[in-house]
This record gives structure tokens, sequence and C-alpha cells, in this order.
């Protein structure tokens, strides 16, 4: 199909992409609200964001979102800027090769991620901004309330439903938006890939409106950014953000299992050796610069 406002620049895509997101999300929450309506009590779910849910109709209104909100939106850009739903943001062919290599990188840059965590989690604003970091903290005291929530169980049924929820709707969601449409449009209107990585990485981040975990989340957008244009393949990116994001869930029931009084959704710098911090970050050099030759010798 041809590509109905691949005229559009940087600004205009940008544009459409927003009331895409915006419409998707209206359209796809409305409805399963509806459906949800014969399952659970009418008036809890209409009666506004005060009212309590269910810790089921919490995960499934997460599911709606991801799908509403990032992957739905995606593959029309992709058709509407580039002429086709899965092509136009990057899906093509991966090599086995190149997914381990995505994975390690990731893996390898977790106890940088940690620490970036920790001294992200004990910033200060000054006085006269008071008022925003109370809110920043409150933001972030809910994000972590409603994580908590819906991953604190036992049931080997909920755990596989909150691997699909918190791991591979995520990765490939946000990645299909950030890395597939956001990321491109940035490139096109500032002709910088470098620019369009870091600004991407920002909104990632910032989207997630937890401010105390900024500085990880921002990190491991500019990682997963680099994987995209280094690649010019989606699948990559994915196979990073999933192997994050599954390292948390590990890490959390991990805890929960073993040091029920921490815990795991509160960086704790005791948790963490030093000793693994520059090697992690030779080892992330490496890495990306073995994937980064790899990725270029395979385009020439």
């Amino acid at each position: 199909m041809k590509e109905m406002w691949s005229h559009l620049g940087g600004f205009g895509k940008l544009l459409v992409t927003v009331l895409l997101v915006f419409t998707s999300f209206m359209v796809f929450s409305l409805i399963a609200l509806l459906a949800a309506l014969p399952f659970s009590d009418g008036l809890s779910l209409l009666s506004g964001p005060q009212a309590p849910l269910s810790t089921g109709m919490l995960r499934y209104f997460q599911i709606v979102q991801s799908i509403s909100v990032f992957i739905i939106p995606s593959l029309l850009a992709g058709l509407l800027f580039w002429g086709h739903l899965t092509r136009g943001i990057g899906f093509t062919q991966p090599r086995a090769g190149s997914i381990i290599f995505s994975l390690l990188i990731i893996v390898a840059s977790q106890p940088l991620v940690s620490y970036l965590g920790i001294w992200n989690s004990s910033m200060q604003l000054p006085d006269m901004l008071r008022g925003l970091e109370q809110w920043m903290a409150r933001s972030e005291e809910n994000a972590a309330d409603f994580i908590f929530q819906i991953l604190d169980t036992d049931d080997p049924a909920i755990l596989l439903l909150n691997i699909l929820m918190i791991a591979i709707l995520p990765a490939l969601g946000e990645e299909m938006l950030f890395r597939g449409v956001l990321q491109p449009i940035f490139g096109e209107w500032f002709r910088n890939n470098h620019l369009a990585i870091l600004v991407t990485a920002f909104l990632f981040s910032a989207i997630h409106l937890q401010f105390f975990t900024f500085m990880p989340r921002f990190f491991l957008g500019l990682a997963l950014g680099y994987l995209m244009v280094w690649s010019r393949n989606l699948w990559y990116p994915i196979a990073g953000h999933f192997a994050n994001n599954f390292l948390s869930l590990v890490i959390f029931y991990f805890y929960r299992h073993t040091h029920p009084e921490i815990n795991p959704m509160e960086p704790d710098a005791e948790m963490l050796s030093p000793v693994w911090l520059l090697p992690s970050i030779i080892l992330l050099f490496w890495l990306s610069w073995s994937f980064f030759r790899k990725e270029n010798s395979l385009k020439s």
C-alpha cells in the first residue's frame, strides 16, 4: 500500500502520531470498559479513578493500555508514513547472533543501571521546588505501589500473565512506538540520529512519570536507541527491552521468596556489590562495539 502521509515532515508526522495514540486509546479503552462491565461491579468502573479496582481489573486495563497506546498506533503509523504495517517501523528478519548480542548488552548493563537508580532515588530539589519534589515523590510511590500490587502473587497462571503484561507487551509495544515510530520521526526532523536517540530516550523515560527512577530508564532508552540505529531492525531493541523487564521480574520474585522483608521496588545500595560496576561498564562497551561492527559489516 502506498504511504498516504509520507510527504509530511517530521513535525507533521509527530502530530499525526500523537493523534493516532490519543484516538486509539480513547476508542479501545471505551470498548474495554464496556466489555468489562458484565464481569465486574459496573458502578466501580464508571465512578472514576477514585474507585478502587480489583487486581484482576488493573491487569486487564494495563494490557489494554499496552495495546491501544503503543501497538495499534505504531502499526497505523507504519502504514500511513512508510507504506507497511510492520516493515515500515523496522520489523525485518532478525539474526540469532544479533538477538543474543542485544540480550547480552542489556544484561551486562544491569549493575550500571542499578547504580544509576540508587543515585537517582536520592535526588533532592531546591527548597523553592519542594512542591514539585513532593508531587514527583507521590507519582513514584503510586507507580511502585501499583506494580507491587499486580506482581505480588504465587499463582503460576498469574505469574505467566505478569510476564506477558510486564515483559512481553511493553517490550513489543513501547519499542514499536518509541524506536519504530518516534525515533525515525525525530531523525527526519532533526537530521541527526544522536539527537533523535537522545530526545526519544528522554520521552521514553518521562512518559512513565517515575522521576526518581528516570536516569536508569533514560539510559535504557539510549541503549535501545543505538541498537535500532546500528541495526535498523526493531527486533533487537525489543529483545533488549524484554531482557531488562524480565530480569526485573526475576529479581522481584527472588527477593519476595528469599528476603520477604525487603521491598524489591525500592533501590538499596546494600543489595549491590560495587565490585560489579567496572566490569559491567567494560563489558557493556565491548559488547556494544562488537554489535556495531557486526551490523556495520553486514550493511557494507
